[in-house]
């Protein structure tokens, strides 16, 4: 019976119950988190192991009360609440400590207590339009707005400083993703005004998290080695461990959940030229299928041995693909008129097949094909993130349709196809999540309660058909539930979160993700479980 406690004391931490083998007992730490007298209901409390800097992290409840199960060590243990935080404090929980450990926090008002504010509630200070939609879609595709981006050497950005960020960031933009018709000057006005000294002194910290299912959640958050990566896209290998693409460094990263440990497996790059791994897909064979941007391939990856075979694609493609033949598929971002291509599992060359324009003017840039899903009746779904419009193309006949999105641009982004086969669909500049049925061929657009949340990439749980979104400009993960229409929130414990992928494990629900801001800001995997609830 002991160790059938102990197994779910460990699971309910986010580590795996193989630790059983490794440690002899767990250690708990509760207490409460408090402002003054006031008990802070949905304030993070997180501990950091001095060993492994695997970090642990819990909400509060209505009392402000927090437990938190973990192996035994030695822990840096912190709280944080909007505008708010407390400690760290060092806590020894070794095989001798109390069974249960007793911490409390008095979190005070910090010296700015805007810092850890996250862009939404930046970006909700912008008139909402057509010109707030498109600037989420070309400044926030890549990157938050965020108190560092809106500070310059410790002052708010006026017009000249935004008008200098802005041309900074056309000069690095190699790919043109920032549409000719984008004015500087228009922009900089615009931000300046609304961004004033002014305007951001009248904005709140916020509120604690709420909401039913933070009783159960624990996070988990895994360092990686390299400081300057950016963790593209992640899925769960049939090793059990976790595969992330290192876009930077040319590099895949396997985390081993159960000790933390990340190991690093070269991809094949240029000297001084980043192979850009991004979006990866595992096959019915085990092995993954791995899109190198910057050399413009594909790699079949086996993770048993590391070993690769490359694919050159004469593409620069953004999402991968499998069909029910063993068929691998591509979108290239930057085409246009828009193509896929498709690598036959028989062998023999890449074929490129056109798919419907967009028939977007040179002014407005390019529609950027954006994620890549396919359905039970292999037919593909590509969204287009400037195009606000998605294409079905049938791979049995080669017959393809377009489809406009029912919002101006809406930024569709990373979807996913739902049990019953409808096509879900985030749009990043609005904040709602769309339902395409496409034998009716109607959108539905259900809003998840911010305009400016950022929703980027969603993942359906197999089982449960719930729609788990990645809320990368409010850092927060979030899961919609479509027989309900209730969604429910999860404040991530690091500022940034910015997600670009979501894996969801089919055994137990639990959502994994990555932090991957551009510029970098900081890399980490996190894995989100709610104990089995589904």
């Amino acid at each position: 019976m002991r160790n059938t406690k102990l197994s779910l004391l460990i699971v309910a931490a986010g580590l795996s119950a193989t630790l059983l083998a490794a440690v002899a007992n767990a250690a708990v730490m509760q207490g409460d988190v408090r402002s003054g007298s006031t008990a802070l209901r949905g304030a993070i409390v997180t501990a950091q192991s001095d060993v492994s800097k695997v970090e642990t992290s819990v909400y509060t409840d209505e009392k402000g009360r927090f437990s938190i199960t973990v192996p035994h060590g030695r822990y840096s243990v912190k709280a944080r609440y909007p505008g708010m935080s407390g400690g760290p404090v060092s806590i020894d929980l070794g095989a001798d400590s109390p069974k249960v450990n007793k911490v409390h926090f008095a979190l005070t008002r910090g010296s700015d207590p805007l810092l850890a504010t996250p862009s939404s509630a930046w970006l909700a200070q912008l008139p909402d339009g057509v010109m707030r939609r498109k600037f989420i879609v070309i400044c926030g595709t890549c990157h938050e707005i965020s108190h560092t981006r809106i500070y310059k050497e410790g002052k708010v950005r006026d017009q000249e400083h935004w008008e200098l960020a802005i041309a900074m960031m056309k000069a690095m933009d190699v790919y043109s993703l920032i549409p000719p018709e984008l004015d500087t000057t228009e922009y900089a006005r615009w931000l300046a005004s609304n961004l004033s000294e002014q305007k951001i002194a009248a904005m709140k910290p916020g509120t604690g998290a709420t909401g039913p299912l933070l009783k159960h959640a624990v996070i988990t958050e895994y360092a990686l080695p390299k400081a300057n990566e950016l963790p593209h896209d992640l899925a769960l290998g049939p090793d059990k461990r976790v595969w992330v693409t290192g876009f930077w460094n040319s590099e895949m990263l396997a985390l081993d959940p159960a000790s933390g440990v990340v190991r690093q497996y070269p991809v094949p790059a240029k000297p001084g030229e980043p192979a850009q791994t991004r979006a990866l897909q595992l096959d019915r064979n085990g092995r993954f299928w791995i899109v190198l941007g910057g050399s413009k391939s594909v790699l079949h990856f086996d993770p048993a041995t590391g070993q690769y075979q490359a694919y050159p694609v004469d593409m620069y493609a953004h999402d991968v693909v499998v069909d029910s033949k063993g068929d691998v598929w591509l979108n290239d971002y930057f085409s246009k008129p828009e193509q896929i291509g498709m690598i036959p599992a028989a062998g023999g060359p890449v074929k490129k097949f056109n798919l419907p324009t967009t028939n977007m003017p040179e002014s407005e840039g390019k529609p950027l094909p954006y994620g890549l899903q396919v359905d039970g009746k292999d037919r593909l779904w590509s969204t287009q993130l400037a195009g606000n419009t998605m294409v079905r193309f049938d791979i049995g006949t080669g017959a393809t349709k377009i489809y406009k999105f029912p919002e101006e641009y809406s930024g569709p982004r990373r979807h996913a196809v739902g049990i019953d086969g409808s096509i879900w669909v985030p749009e990043f500049s609005t904040g709602h999540l769309v339902r395409f049925d496409p034998r009716t061929e109607k959108f539905e657009r259900f809003s998840l309660g911010n305009p400016t949340l950022g929703p980027y990439a969603i993942a359906v749980d197999p089982k449960s058909g719930k729609i788990w979104i990645a809320a990368s400009l409010a850092s927060a993960l979030m899961r919609f539930d479509p027989a309900t229409r209730k969604t429910e929130v999860f404040p991530l414990p690091t500022e940034p979160a910015y997600m670009r992928h979501l894996a969801i494990d089919p055994e137990n629900g639990d959502v994994w993700s990555a932090y991957s801001s551009l510029p970098t800001a900081i890399p980490k995997v996190v894995r989100l479980s709610l104990g089995g609830r589904r």
